[in-house]
């Protein structure tokens, strides 16, 4: 079944379930990542990294996270930096995802259920 998943992963269709985002890990801060985002938000970078990263593995810059496990910018009405969110949510499940990723994802579990059934 991974294989099929694979070859049609481009079929996902994401469900704003925002399971994704209530998941316990990092969200790990590319290059220019944080400018944009203190950007979009209309803050400075020190302002930016002070209220919303914390740093983990002692070198990577990472998205602080609520006691509940959901993203610091995860609102009632979904992702309050959607049109900037970093690299990493963006590219959630096309170029990473793990086995776990189909218990709590919706559109995941979907794309699983119709290459079971050998649905096109």
């Amino acid at each position: 079944m991974n294989s099929e998943i694979e070859n049609r992963i481009q079929e996902f269709a994401c469900r704003r379930c925002n399971a994704c985002c209530r998941q316990s890990g990092y969200v790990y801060l590319r290059e220019g990542e944080a400018e944009r985002l203190a950007g979009f938000l209309g803050q400075d970078v020190y302002e930016f990294t002070q209220d919303f990263c914390e740093v983990a593995d002692r070198r990577s810059l990472v998205l602080k996270k609520h006691s509940d496990e959901a993203c610091v910018f995860l609102t009632p009405q979904g992702c309050s930096v959607h049109p900037v969110k970093p690299a990493q949510c963006a590219e959630f499940p096309y170029r990473w995802r793990t086995p776990r990723s189909f218990d709590y994802c919706e559109g995941l579990k979907s794309l699983a259920e119709k290459v079971l059934r050998g649905q096109k």
